[in-house]
């Protein structure tokens, strides 16, 4: 199939892993011997224009009704949103009337607003509407009446929020952002898991790994507390964390509350890392820890370390906890509870039979369930079922 992916922003452009996600799909689609294009905005602030990850070409000519340069800055103007709207919209007519699709993918709406549904809508071709935030992409008031639009949830969490915002999303098909799990674990990286003999002792300190931004919904600083906890009852901990500064001075406050725990020297950050690189980082640490405060729409580098061979340690927020598989994958805590978190990481050092289970049983589930690969499978399958549905309503078939 011809298909066109749409989103606010795209990679290398990206602020947080939404884009990265949507890259992947792309990917994954690729994968399928499906022709890709995309279709997003220009946002120098945010890094290098050009061709997307997987060398996907990228039209970056759609206008944003606002900037995301030092946080979110919305456009207040109605006469210039109002010419935004017009312009996006004329660019979507002029793009599929001289290169067809047989299906549209849709990411965040954020800055674009509802008013591009019209013009992707206008075709009749698919539209999947990829949603992988908590909050409602627009007012139920603006929910597309048309039958080839089709929302899907990055996770049940998702669906449910979306749901008790009013969206009539019941039904909606679930289809999870997924890892990359080719690119995690000893096949890509060539290390294997730690050895989990004497861990917690001077010669085997227990390793934890954080990825994400620094900044204080993820939660970091419960990490760098429960650290402290550990150390203070006697167990030998290094803490890594990984991930572009967001919030100015959290990285200051993490190490002065590292300091006061007696971690000074223990607690490092390697600021952000590519993905093979990430890789690397993941395949020095016995646990994995995901501790955001806030739900969570999924939380794909909680995927990636159980990719990695990992136990996940998670606050198991929003569509997090779908990744614990009820406990047999991973451990929860409650979210912001240092002394909760510590308690579960004492027992991985008290238990290193439960340690390897949730490693292997980890990453068995990742690989079966939340890899992009079955996700790409998945997009196809409900874009397929929209072109028959069409097809059939027309009385011929279209791709």
């Amino acid at each position: 199939m011809r298909l066109l992916v749409v989103n606010n922003l795209y990679p290398p452009q990206e602020l947080g892993g939404y884009g990265r996600s949507l890259a992947d799909f792309v990917w994954g689609l690729g994968q399928r011997s499906h022709q890709v294009r995309v279709l997003s905005s220009n946002a120098p602030y945010l890094g290098p224009a050009g061709h997307g990850p997987s060398g996907e070409p990228v039209l970056r000519q759609l206008q944003l009704k606002g900037s995301f340069e030092g946080g979110v800055h919305l456009n207040a103007d109605r006469k210039h949103c109002a010419a935004i709207d017009r312009h996006n919209h004329a660019l979507v007519q002029r793009l599929l009337a001289a290169q067809p699709v047989d299906g549209i993918l849709l990411g965040n709406l954020d800055l674009l607003g509802p008013e591009l549904l019209a013009a992707l809508l206008a075709p009749g071709v698919p539209v999947l509407h990829h949603v992988g935030f908590m909050a409602a992409p627009f007012a139920v008031q603006h929910w597309p009446q048309a039958p080839h639009y089709t929302l899907v949830a990055a996770s049940q969490a998702v669906r449910q929020a979306l749901q008790q915002q009013g969206l009539p999303v019941a039904q909606a098909p679930v289809v999870y952002p997924g890892a990359r799990v080719e690119l995690f674990g000893p096949g890509a990286t060539g290390r294997q898991p730690l050895p989990s003999a004497g861990l917690g002792q001077a010669a085997n300190p227990l390793k934890l790994a954080f990825a994400g931004l620094l900044m204080g919904s993820k939660g970091a600083h419960t990490l760098v507390q429960a650290a402290g906890l550990l150390h203070q009852a006697g167990v030998s901990v290094q803490l890594n964390l990984a991930g572009a500064a967001f919030q100015p001075g959290y990285w200051e406050q993490l190490q002065h509350t590292a300091a006061q725990a007696g971690l000074a020297g223990l607690v490092q950050w390697v600021g952000q890392l590519q993905r093979p690189q990430l890789a690397r980082f993941l395949a020095l640490h016995h646990v994995g820890v995901f501790p955001s405060i806030y739900p969570e729409a999924f939380g794909i580098v909680g995927a990636e370390m159980q990719a990695s061979g990992l136990a996940l340690v998670s606050s198991g927020v929003g569509g997090a906890t779908e990744l614990l598989g009820g406990g047999q994958c991973g451990l929860p805590f409650v979210a912001g509870d240092a002394a909760d978190l510590s308690r579960q990481l004492l027992r991985l050092v008290q238990q290193p039979g439960l340690l390897a289970a949730l490693r292997q049983r980890g990453t068995q589930q990742v690989q079966q369930q939340f890899s992009v690969t079955r996700a790409a499978a998945q997009l196809e399958q409900l874009l397929a079922q929209g072109a028959s549905s069409r097809a059939a309503s027309r009385g011929s078939i279209w791709f």
